[in-house]
């Protein structure tokens, strides 16, 4: 659906990388395939990163009842959080004609979050946009319930902010003129795929994003629910996610300091 007075819509593809999530998945497409955006319009990429739960099946099995183009893409499992890669090939596997792409977790959307994302994208400058990430154990849409809620306005709406590390995967767009811009081969296509374990893939990204002069923006709006994983659920996946946490942070901090040249990071 056009609004009125806004400019022709561009296509999207939204991605997201899964490994033993079944459920959650199929709830995310589920809530796409209500999105008040034209289903022409958009595709969106799943990725198996070798789950052992039937995803696959049941990605393709829903196919054909969803309003989008779905693509699953099949990948072997590493011990490594493997999140660089893993999206660049998302970006790759979109169609051609994509414009803009949005990035999100095993998460809930609400109708008009691709939207939401979108209006960010549809002048001539460069945006690199964040949305809240709300969580809990139930669905939950108010900002008290968001680590970086003190980034929006004082009355909850959308700003621009500074703070690169404040990007984050969980809800984050950007258009395809941002990806060419930041793109530097071999590695840089567009995320750096010397990164791997947890943590600080996209923040490279977003600092990257500012040298291309592209204004960073935190959007309530664009938010999407996560519900706790817990200890209980990471083990059931095989994850120990506090260690993988702070190896993979630790790590990745020191490159990114090191490949940019930056004595710390900004606190936001």
């Amino acid at each position: 659906m056009r609004r009125r007075g806004e400019p022709e819509l561009p296509p999207v593809a939204v991605f997201t990388i899964t490994y033993n999530q079944r459920e959650r998945v199929l709830d995310l497409l589920r809530d796409l395939g209500r999105q008040d955006y034209p289903g022409e319009l958009l595709q969106v990429i799943v990725l198996d990163d070798g789950s052992g739960d039937g995803i696959a099946a049941a990605v393709r099995e829903a196919g054909p009842s969803l309003p989008y183009r779905l693509t699953c893409l099949k990948r072997r499992h590493e011990a490594d959080y493997m999140s660089a890669q893993r999206w660049n090939e998302c970006i790759a596997a979109a169609a051609a004609e994509t414009a803009v792409f949005v990035q999100v977790d095993d998460v809930r959307v609400r109708p008009d979050f691709v939207h939401a994302h979108v209006k960010w994208h549809l002048g001539e400058s460069l945006a690199l946009v964040t949305g809240a990430k709300f969580e809990g154990e139930s669905v939950r849409w108010d900002l008290d319930g968001c680590r970086r809620g003190h980034l929006a306005g004082d009355d909850g709406s959308a700003r621009a902010f500074t703070a690169w590390t404040a990007a984050w995967g969980a809800s984050l767009s950007y258009p395809r003129r941002l990806v060419e811009a930041v793109w530097d081969e071999p590695h840089d296509r567009p995320f750096d795929e010397r990164m791997t374990g947890w943590g600080f893939h996209e923040v490279e990204f977003a600092y990257r994003a500012t040298l291309a002069d592209a204004t960073l923006v935190y959007d309530p709006g664009a938010g999407v629910f996560h519900r706790h994983h817990g200890p209980e659920a990471d083990h059931g996946r095989a994850i120990d996610h506090a260690r993988s946490r702070q190896e993979g942070e630790e790590r990745n901090a020191a490159y990114l300091l090191d490949k940019h040249g930056l004595e710390r990071l900004p606190r936001w």
